[in-house]
């Protein structure tokens, strides 16, 4: 994402010293966006000191609860690329669900709310992935899950 004069908030994950930053996690002119991200961050990075700034002014900094769960090698060029993975709980209820076959390429929708009654709230995508297969394809292959916005 570029960065435009626009883009206001922006969080950013330090390590607890505040040594080196590790990466910016969101970049947004929009403040309820930030916050949202905010909230999220706190969840999804235990241990780490994250700032949450509005241009040069620090709106909040905090050190999350718990220990840091990601290994050093998941941390490329300032993103996390592995180990942390989206829950069905974080889903809202304007969020759709589509499941993509990587055999076949067939794909259709699926209701959040069904998967989930059948694995919980606390479910991670990777997790309900490997649960699914294709009905169409005779392998049932391995399904892809991707998040959608429903129209307004």
């Amino acid at each position: 994402m570029a960065k435009t004069a626009e883009d206001n908030f922006r969080i950013e994950v330090w390590d607890r010293d505040e040594s080196s930053r590790i990466e910016t996690i969101c970049r947004s002119p929009d403040f309820f966006v930030s916050q949202a991200a905010w909230q999220s961050a706190i969840r999804r990075r235990p241990g780490m000191l994250l700032i949450h700034h509005n241009g040069h002014h620090v709106i909040e900094k905090l050190i999350t609860p718990g220990e840091p769960t990601l290994a050093p090698e998941t941390i490329v060029d300032g993103t996390i690329h592995a180990g942390l993975d989206v829950a069905l709980g974080d889903l809202r209820s304007w969020h759709t669900l589509r499941a993509w076959c990587r055999n076949c390429s067939h794909h259709a929708q699926v209701k959040p709310a069904g998967l989930i009654k059948r694995y919980g709230r606390g479910a991670l995508f990777s997790t309900v992935e490997r649960a699914l297969f294709c009905t169409s394809c005779d392998k049932g292959g391995p399904v892809r899950l991707e998040i959608f916005s429903l129209p307004r």
